[in-house]
């Protein structure tokens, strides 16, 4: 199990992603950004070697694919933003979605371990 503090800092970052706005993009940088400031001055510094070795190689994963996907999102509000077309908008809102989900799922997994 987790240290309570990585917890909670893993909780913090889950509630951020899962309350992203979707109505405004300027909105959606500024919140994505914290997001992402949080994970990489507060998640990522933690060192997981001191974790018993199982945990922290899945920790060690979950960090790695957290890292991915958050320097992936602000791309695709990048993509969203500056598509035209309706299904182009959409296909890059499908995108975005997904790695969000995804994501979410690491900061549980995460959570849980």
């Amino acid at each position: 199990m987790l240290p309570t503090e990585q917890i909670l800092m893993w909780q913090q970052l889950f509630m951020l992603l899962s309350n992203l706005p979707t109505d405004s993009i300027p909105s959606l940088k500024i919140s994505l950004s914290q997001a992402i400031e949080l994970f990489e001055s507060e998640i990522l510094t933690q060192n997981v070697d001191l974790l018993p070795d199982p945990i922290a190689a899945k920790m060690r994963s979950y960090l790695t694919e957290s890292h991915r996907l958050l320097r992936l999102l602000p791309l695709d509000v990048m993509f969203i933003a500056t598509a035209r077309n309706p299904t182009t908008i959409e296909q890059r809102r499908q995108a975005y979605q997904d790695k969000l989900d995804l994501l979410l799922q690491y900061c549980q997994a995460a959570i849980a371990a």
